[in-house]
C-alpha cells in the first residue's frame, strides 16, 4: 500500500526530503519502500513537482535511484545529528553532482544561473539537482530527523521545534508509549 503524505501535517519542507522519506518502516530500519514500483514512485515525485520521465524507469535506473536515496539519507541523517557525513557517502554524492552537472542545461539570465536536467530529464538527474538545491538552501541547517523513524524534515519552528516527522505518523505513537510507560512505572 502506498502511504500518502498528509497535507494537513507539516511536511518534509523540500521535495528532495520527501523523496528521502519514501520508506514505510515505522522504526529506524529503512527496509520497506512506501511505493510498490517505479510507476508509483514517479507519481509521488510528480506530486512534489518533478517532471514525469519521457520513458519508463528501468530496473538499473531504479537501483541507482534507491542508492542515491540511501546514500543521501545517510549523509543528511549524520548532518541532522551534528556529525560529518561518512567519507564514502560524501564522495558518492559529490560524484553524482559532478556527473549531473556535466549533462545539465545551464542558462545564464537576468535572475542568475538556472540549472535544468538534460533534455532527457531523467528522474535521477532531477533528484540530484533537487538535492543540490537543498544543499544550497538557507534551510539546510534546519534539517532534523524524526526521533521515532528515519524521516527527515526541515524544522521551521522556533525554540525546541519539531521532534517527529508528523503527529499522526510518529508523535501520537511516541506520546502513547510514554504515557503507558509512566502508567506501568506508577503501578
Amino acid at each position: 500500500m502506498t502511504k500518502a503524505i498528509s497535507r494537513s501535517e507539516p511536511g518534509a519542507g523540500h521535495p528532495f526530503l520527501t523523496f528521502l522519506n519514501t520508506v514505510a518502516d515505522d522504526g529506524k530500519t529503512r527496509q520497506i519502500n512506501s511505493f510498490q514500483n517505479a510507476t508509483v514512485l514517479v507519481r509521488l515525485l510528480e506530486e512534489e513537482g518533478f517532471a514525469a520521465p519521457s520513458e519508463p524507469i528501468t530496473s538499473t535506473q531504479m537501483r541507482n535511484i534507491l542508492i542515491l536515496r540511501e546514500t543521501a539519507y545517510a549523509a543528511f541523517s549524520a548532518i541532522a545529528a551534528g556529525r560529518a557525513p561518512g567519507r564514502e557517502d560524501a564522495l558518492y554524492l559529490t560524484e553524482t553532482l559532478k556527473t549531473v552537472y556535466q549533462e545539465a542545461e545551464l542558462n545564464i539570465g537576468a535572475e542568475g544561473l538556472a540549472v535544468a536536467p538534460s533534455p532527457l530529464g531523467r528522474v535521477y538527474e532531477q533528484l540530484a539537482l533537487s538535492m543540490d538545491d537543498l544543499l544550497r538552501s538557507d534551510q539546510f541547517g534546519r534539517i532534523r530527523e524524526c526521533r521515532r523513524c528515519t524521516h527527515l524534515f526541515i524544522d521551521k519552528g522556533r525554540g525546541v521545534g519539531r521532534r517527529w516527522c508528523s503527529m499522526s505518523r510518529c508523535g501520537n505513537r511516541a506520546k502513547a508509549e510514554s504515557f503507558r510507560a509512566r502508567q506501568r512505572h506508577a503501578a
